[in-house]
């Protein structure tokens, strides 16, 4: 096949993506969402960039162009919110109703808080092109929005994804990358929104949410992404996530009747679409090489697809930029700016894994500032 008909064949690919990407569906759930805590500390993900395993959820035009690398496991913990405040509560035992009351009427009745524990499972291989990996993250949330609207929720993630992409040189430094990758996803949503007193009871008795209403959604998924980039300087990508991914949502009165086989109602479904463009930018560094490995700053528009949706968020929330510096071959200093938050973090590479800590900001609301939450995330890698 000639350079002229593999062009031809990516531009009618490039096309027809296009045209599924524009016809948004009328239902849409929650993305699942397996970001690393570099992305987090970097201002959020960036398609344009085409240097480590997490490509393979980014943008899978990447594979092209990413190092060979194996994910044998990966354990991160993520604090949502005045956690650490909670926790305070909870010191010597279970807090009175009285106390709980207090705490939230201090917080105007208005608090978001949770939990995340990603992995362990985070097994995978990305290089020559190809990729694969399975992930699995684990979440609890507390949604307050007043003293009789307490929202629970735990949820469990799985994702098996698997990708490939493909090179076009187009001389003088030129290079066109274009991948898929296709996926098969698991969650597990056990939620339910109640009172204080009945909230109190399941702090006391974490298990009578088996009794709350559990939905379970199974289903499949395709990514696509293009990147264009010139000597590893500068580099442009465009990704769209879960360009088609239907599901399957079977709701149950409980846990307890999905594991006795019991019948659910079943529902189709499909996941949120999402279209981010970016750019990167990796400086020759001159003199400066001797200190300093690597200097890289990305600057990503986010959910293009949002503008033309009934009720938008402020699109400045959709602006992520990100800078990484790597300095003597083992440690990674991070900032960036996502959702009119600041983030910011540290890498840690020690050999047998990898260490890193992140900072960052997210926004509840459809405006800056409305409802910002902020989160703490610390994670060991097994990256090799």
């Amino acid at each position: 096949m000639s350079t002229g008909d593999s062009m031809r064949r990516l531009l009618a690919l490039v096309f027809f993506a296009s045209l599924l990407a524009l016809a948004s569906p009328v239902f849409a759930l929650d993305s699942f969402d397996f970001s690393s805590p570099r992305e987090r500390s970097m201002g959020g993900s960036h398609v344009a960039l085409a240097d480590d395993f997490s490509v393979l959820l980014v943008n899978p035009a990447g594979l092209a162009d990413a190092p060979r690398k194996f994910s044998a496991a990966d354990l991160g913990i993520r604090a949502i919110g005045p956690i650490f405040d909670i926790a305070n509560l909870f010191v010597g035992g279970t807090p009175k109703t009285s106390e709980i009351a207090d705490f939230l009427g201090k917080n105007n009745y208005k608090l978001y808080a949770g939990m995340d524990l990603s992995g362990p499972i985070a097994f995978g291989y990305s290089g020559g092109g190809l990729g694969f990996g399975l992930f699995n993250k684990t979440g609890l949330r507390v949604n307050v929005s007043s003293i009789n609207s307490i929202g629970l929720q735990a949820v469990e993630d799985l994702q098996l994804s698997g990708g490939y992409a493909l090179r076009f040189d187009l001389g003088k430094g030129h290079a066109l990358s274009a991948g898929v990758c296709a996926k098969g996803y698991v969650r597990g949503d056990v939620s339910a929104t109640k009172g204080i007193v009945e909230a109190m009871s399941v702090i006391q008795d974490p298990m009578s949410m088996l009794q709350d209403s559990f939905a379970l959604t199974t289903g499949i998924g395709v990514d696509a992404g293009l990147r264009w980039s010139w000597k590893g300087i500068v580099a442009a990508g465009l990704a769209c996530r879960d360009l088609y991914s239907p599901a399957i949502v079977t709701q149950y009165d409980s846990p307890t009747d999905f594991l006795d086989a019991k019948p659910g109602e079943s529902t189709y479904d499909s996941l949120d679409r999402k279209l981010d463009f970016g750019l990167m930018w990796a400086p020759p560094l001159g003199r400066l090489g001797h200190y300093i490995d690597s200097i890289t700053v990305a600057a990503d528009y986010r959910d293009i697809l949002d503008l033309a949706s009934p009720l938008p968020r402020n699109p400045i929330l959709n602006v992520g930029l990100g800078l990484e510096t790597r300095i003597l071959e083992i440690v990674s200093l991070r900032a960036g700016v996502s959702e009119a938050l600041l983030s910011a973090g540290a890498g840690l590479d020690l050999g047998v894994f990898k260490l890193s800590l992140a900072a960052f900001g997210t926004e509840l609301g459809l405006d800056p500032g409305d409802r910002p939450c902020y989160n703490l995330l610390i994670d060991f890698d097994f990256l090799y």
